[in-house]
């Protein structure tokens, strides 16, 4: 498999603190950029460990957010109040740590209506909220599975390798549940300014290497590749242990 020739930053942090503090100063700059020239940052935001590790790089930068708004790159087909909803595991988790970020600022989905019909009103919700059809967030932040799926966008399933001119599409078939979702579709991710990978886990360590240093398109995760922006990859030690012992020629920070 040759080696991915798409640039990207990687930043492989000793600590989950450094990491954080990694975070935080993305933030810092992709939102000072974003509001020089307009009066909103747009950020796309990821479940799971992202949660916890985006929640605490809020509270460490002391970032003013009341311009702030975050939609959500994939969002399971359950209830706002259900656990597995990652809107509601924000909401939760900013509500006790970050109570100035309103409610309001969190862009969700309608997932009370058809899944179809979901994930059209959120694509409809975001042109409605950007002014136009030509979405380009500030910035995204992205998780990665030790299977290399992004976003609801997983292997073996066509859906993630179709050029599509959708900016959202209904997941039915998640190899992991729930089964249905909402998720960002490629083009719309390779049309952000800036494009942020933050993965954590010893199990992941081989899937990381494989997307960002082998380029295999087998991946969903490794299709990625910024229209022209930035694409930059934050990990912790275990989930970059492979990336240190590699021969590539990106930009390789450890810190």
């Amino acid at each position: 498999m040759p080696s991915r020739k798409y640039p990207f930053h990687v930043n492989v942090a000793e600590t989950e603190d450094i990491l954080v503090q990694s975070l935080s100063e993305i933030l810092e700059r992709c939102s000072s950029k974003a509001l020089k020239n307009r009066q909103t940052f747009r950020v796309g935001i990821s479940g799971g460990s992202l949660v916890q590790l985006l929640t605490r790089a809020l509270v460490a930068s002391k970032l003013k957010t009341d311009c702030w708004k975050f939609f959500f790159c994939d969002e399971r087909y359950v209830p706002d109040d259900d656990n597995e909803s990652t809107f509601n595991a924000y909401r939760t988790e900013m509500h006790a740590k970050l109570p100035t970020i309103l409610e309001s600022q969190l862009i969700k989905a309608n997932t009370t209506i058809s899944l179809d019909a979901c994930a059209c009103d959120y694509a409809a919700r975001i042109i409605d909220e950007f002014g136009t059809s030509c979405v380009v967030f500030d910035l995204l932040l992205l998780g990665m599975g030790p299977d290399g799926h992004t976003c609801s966008l997983f292997p073996d399933r066509p859906q993630f390798q179709v050029h599509t001119e959708q900016l959202v599409i209904p997941i039915r078939d998640s190899p992991k549940p729930p089964l249905e979702r909402i998720t960002f579709t490629l083009p719309l991710i390779n049309n952000a300014n800036d494009v942020v990978f933050v993965v954590t886990g010893a199990s992941k360590a081989d899937v990381v290497k494989r997307v960002f240093i082998d380029g295999d398109k087998s991946f969903p995760s490794a299709w990625v590749e910024p229209t022209h922006g930035n694409l930059t990859l934050i990990t912790d030690k275990a989930a970059g242990a492979k990336l240190l012992s590699s021969d590539c020629s990106t930009s390789l920070n450890r810190c």
